[in-house]
């Protein structure tokens, strides 16, 4: 059903009084991601007095898509009071949702809202928000339009709280590493204190805005290969005119996967990358449909994206729409050209392991590391090698990290960051330079190594270089009052006052467990 047909039935109630809009029109709303829409259509069936079971449910679902869970819930008790026949169709999580979001706080700037847990988690609040307004530009402009109503973003504390809102079974968490989703008109993620190592949560922000925006442009008509190839190939678009780069680890196994031509097949993720049976199997599959669109819209342009979502908004199939977009005779012609593309494309096929997903837990550095989390025998030379170098021995230490580290298979970024730091103890500098070089390329996601490299290049005196290292080890875990303070001296140095300022308060609310942020 399309949006213009309510908002002219809504015309028609507000000219003639005798007219009554009906609750199924904005249920129909919902159908078609238009909140904005549904919510107009509720005002108005509720000002008219109905109460009867479609007015409540749409009362229910519109509050719950509006982050008003506990109203939502008190509806939801009142029509199973009343034995409510259409209850059985509801599968949202109402209940559990509202119990994860008790206590959280909310800061409204205009048309995005941001929740958050007390406490430090209002380091993430300021730039949370700034991220929401950059995207709703962005975004919004690259595919025509995007949502008509106020965009909700909900950050959980932990993962459980996250997955206990998201409805997702907590075992595709654990496999696959998801932390964020975007379903029912609103986005939730998680903290990055949440995993061990943090990770890149503001871009992962972005990424789950398009899904919003796409959802609302194609009347939630647009498949997940494409959602998910839209949202990874644009997620830095907020922050960056430059499309976001694959991974080596990414690079790695598209690489491979072409060489065997054996890619993750779409039908195995038609309903969600959260399925997939391994973060490497998840990791290949968003490298597959993020390099498929880029492909696609490097041969029709990015203006081509208002008019591909009109299409499948009316009822075209996507593939027909981006195969057509791209100058393809059907969809099975787009794949061929993009791995006819894809094999020119200069592929880093370099041994990376996959950083294990460990959540909700106070993770030694072991635990968050892909190779020494599983042998024992490595751990052991690697603990060895911390004993030595907290002893001043770092040429011992570095003789037994680099046994943990092996001669084959993928390195150790833990492994990495230590032998960088005996190399610096050792005045080698060149090579603890290009270790840690090599080490953020191949994990770029590892806090630790970003934190060793700002050491070496501020112990370097390279103060530009160390700055650059401590604001990447803030991008993906900002709780750290060590990275705050480094990052608020450094832009001092530098001459930049706003920054150090931004940074200084950050590390006041760490400093007062969040009563800094209180009191403003």
């Amino acid at each position: 059903m399309k949006t213009w047909f309510v908002s002219s039935l809504l015309a028609l109630l507000w000219a003639s009084p005798g007219w009554a809009v009906r609750a199924q029109e904005g249920l129909a709303c919902l159908e078609v991601s238009d909140l904005g829409c549904a919510i107009e259509v509720r005002d108005a069936v509720l000002a008219s007095g109905d109460t009867s079971e479609p007015a409540l449910i749409l009362k229910m679902r519109t509050f719950f898509r509006e982050g008003r869970y506990d109203e939502a819930v008190a509806v939801l008790e009142g029509l199973e009071a009343a034995g409510a026949e259409s209850l059985a169709r509801e599968y949202n999580p109402y209940r559990a949702t509202a119990l994860a979001s008790r206590g959280m706080v909310s800061a409204i700037d205009n048309d995005v809202e941001v929740r958050r847990a007390e406490g430090v988690e209002a380091v993430l609040e300021s730039e949370a928000i700034e991220v929401l307004k950059n995207s709703r530009s962005v975004y919004d402009t690259l595919f025509g339009g995007g949502p008509k109503h106020r965009v909700l973003l909900d950050i959980f504390p932990t993962a459980q709280r996250f997955i206990q809102a998201s409805g997702l079974p907590p075992e595709a968490v654990r496999k696959t590493g998801v932390v964020a989703l975007s379903k029912w008109n609103r986005l939730l993620i998680s903290s990055p204190r949440a995993l061990s190592r943090g990770y890149g949560w503001k871009d992962t922000v972005a990424h789950e805005y398009i899904h919003l925006v796409i959802s609302v442009q194609s009347e939630d008509r647009a498949p997940v290969w494409l959602q998910e190839g839209l949202a990874k190939l644009l997620e830095t678009r907020w922050r960056s005119p430059q499309n976001s780069a694959l991974t080596v680890h990414q690079q790695s196994l598209l690489a491979n996967a072409l060489k065997a031509d054996e890619f993750v097949p779409f039908e195995k993720f038609k309903h969600s990358m959260a399925y997939l049976d391994s973060g490497d199997e998840a990791a290949l599959a968003f490298a597959q449909v993020a390099t498929l669109v880029e492909h696609a819209l490097e041969r029709s342009g990015e203006s081509a994206l208002p008019a591909i979502m009109a299409g499948i908004r009316d009822g075209e199939s996507a593939q027909r729409v981006m195969a057509q977009a791209a100058g393809y005779t059907d969809f099975e012609a787009m794949i061929e050209g993009w791995k006819a593309w894809l094999a020119e494309v200069p592929l880093i096929a370099e041994q990376v392991a996959t950083l294990p997903v460990v959540l909700d837990g106070d993770a030694d550095d072991y635990a968050a590391d892909p190779l020494l989390a599983a042998d024992m025998t490595r751990a052991r030379s690697a603990r060895l090698g911390d004993l030595l170098l907290e002893r001043g021995r770092p040429l011992a230490a570095l003789i037994e990290y680099r046994k943990a580290a092996g001669d084959e298979g993928p390195p150790s970024p833990l492994m990495m960051a230590r032998e960088t730091r005996c190399l610096a103890e050792l005045d080698r500098e060149e090579e603890a330079v290009a270790l840690s070089e090599k080490g953020v390329k191949l994990y770029p996601e590892f806090t630790l190594l970003w934190v060793t490299r700002a050491r070496l290049m501020s112990r370097l005196g390279r103060a530009k270089a160390a700055v650059t290292a401590w604001a990447a080890a803030h991008e993906l875990n900002p709780f750290d009052d060590e990275v705050q303070q480094a990052l608020a001296d450094g832009y001092t140095a530098l001459g930049d006052a706003n920054k150090a300022a931004h940074h200084q308060r950050l590390l006041t609310i760490l400093n007062t467990g969040g009563a800094a942020a209180m009191s403003r």
